[in-house]
């Protein structure tokens, strides 16, 4: 589940919903709705890829396998 998974990984890299969600150039509600069903765009996703230095396998398990 998507937001079971990222929230761990904002918890393992110290962020909280406001200030990751400025980091990937989000609104703080656009991010909490997103976490919570509404889905994140290809890009969002890369950028947190990159963030928190996920593999193929780990992004497929926390965006596409929900």
């Amino acid at each position: 589940m998507v937001n079971n998974k990222l929230k761990g990984k904002l918890k393992e890299y110290s962020f909280n919903y406001d200030n990751f969600s400025k980091v990937i150039g989000l609104s703080k509600t656009a991010f909490t709705n997103k976490i919570n069903g509404k889905g994140f765009k290809d890009k969002e996703i890369a950028k947190m890829k990159k963030i928190f230095n996920l593999t193929n396998d780990e992004v497929v398990e926390i965006f596409i396998n929900e």
